[in-house]
């Protein structure tokens, strides 16, 4: 997301400050391409796109990583209620690519899915699922000051005239938009709506859309807001944003209660603080009231200087008959919460961390010869401790 999707801050959160996450952001730092000077409430760092890429593939070929890339995963490779491997395909064909350890790291859980775990999707009576973004960064923006109510307003005239196509809440969200590194501009507005990311189909349509509606505010922005009469796009992401599919079971599931509580557990192997951010219409962060936001935020974030755990439990991937499946691990968020924590696992930090922590728990696997359930999940917390992560 922070590469293909254009999500250009990383979120404000605990477990920023250690492991794989900083080792990334230091890299980033010394070749100039981050800022955490951010005086935001919701974001710690913003960063160039591009020079993350690179410094992400450097990071991957120091390691050993073979990269594989513009390949899809058609589904995984199963010997009885082993995973063996997964199944892709590429410009090269059909392949298997065989492993000790699988880490579904695909957001939607596409591996799990495949080897049979349960999953819960969207909202859990309706099925609905949040709604998606097409990021995109605007040049040509002088930053004069800005009546946003009175811009708000007009946004949502036009709306109503079936001049925009955008959701109804949006126009309370309309605000000068995020700074960039260069000091461009990104939106975060909500395009779509009621679409299911892991129908291809569905998908496309909602990408489709969402391109749409860039030009659609890019002309309004031109013709409403002073000081961005010769705005421009820069670029668009190459994905959607989706925030929200699958969340695969697993042998514990992370709770709304507990990430308001500050929950923490023996077999913690990563943590959190942001807010439960649902992009639903119908939550109170839709508001175009900031003491509302700000009561809104308080209410579904730990408590002030505090933070939640996620249990290594989190990671194991679990059938319908709750049987865990074995060499299959989550990270990212398809992990198991329900819906209301999983607003907050879903955040990139929080997704890089999970991942470190999966990838210890395959490496001790196949060293140990020990299956993944059976591993001892204190020990894993200790390991991590010892790589410098923030637990």
């Amino acid at each position: 997301m922070g590469t293909t999707g254009l999500v250009i801050e990383f979120a404000r959160t605990a477990g920023a400050n250690g492991g794989i996450f900083k080792e990334l952001i230091d890299r980033m730092e010394a070749a100039g391409g981050i800022n955490r000077d951010v005086h935001l409430h919701c974001v710690y760092a913003i960063f160039d796109p591009e020079l993350l890429k690179f410094i992400m593939q450097q990071m991957c070929e120091e390691a050993g990583v073979n990269i594989l890339f513009h390949t899809f995963i058609e589904g995984a490779a199963m010997e009885d209620n082993t995973i063996t491997g997964v199944i892709v395909v590429n410009k090269s064909g059909r392949q298997t690519l065989s492993s000790g350890v699988v880490i579904d790291c695909t957001g939607d859980g596409d591996v799990a899915v495949n080897a049979g775990a349960d999953y819960r999707k969207g909202n859990d009576l309706t099925h609905s699922m949040q709604a998606m973004t097409l990021r995109i960064r605007i040049g040509g923006v002088n930053m004069l000051p800005v009546d946003w109510p009175e811009i708000n307003a007009r946004f949502e005239q036009e709306r109503q005239k079936g001049i925009n196509h955008f959701p109804e809440h949006v126009t309370k969200w309309l605000d000068a938009g995020g700074k960039g590194l260069h000091n461009e501009r990104t939106f975060n507005l909500d395009m779509i709506m009621n679409a299911d990311a892991t129908n291809a189909w569905e998908l496309s349509i909602a990408e489709t859309e969402a391109r749409k509606r860039v030009w659609e505010f890019i002309s309004f922005a031109k013709n409403n807001i002073p000081g961005w009469e010769n705005c421009y796009v820069i670029d668009t992401a190459s994905h959607i944003g989706v925030r929200e599919t699958r969340r695969i079971m697993g042998k514990y599931m992370l709770t709304e209660q507990e990430v308001r509580n500050a929950e923490k557990f023996s077999d913690g192997i990563a943590r959190g603080s942001f807010g439960m951010d649902l992009h639903d219409p119908t939550e109170i962060a839709a508001s175009p009231d900031p003491e509302d936001m700000e009561k809104h935020r308080k209410r579904t974030s730990p408590p002030p200087g505090e933070w939640y755990e996620i249990p290594y439990r989190c990671l194991i991937p679990v059938t319908v008959e709750a049987k865990p499946i074995q060499g299959l691990l989550t990270a990212g968020r398809c992990i198991s919460a329900d819906r209301r924590a999983g607003g907050s696992v879903r955040i990139m930090i929080t997704c890089i961390n999970t991942g470190q922590a999966a990838g210890i728990a395959a490496a001790e696997s196949i060293r140990t010869k020990s299956p993944l359930d059976k591993l001892d999940g204190i020990s894993l917390r200790l390991k991590l401790i010892q790589q410098q992560a923030e637990i």
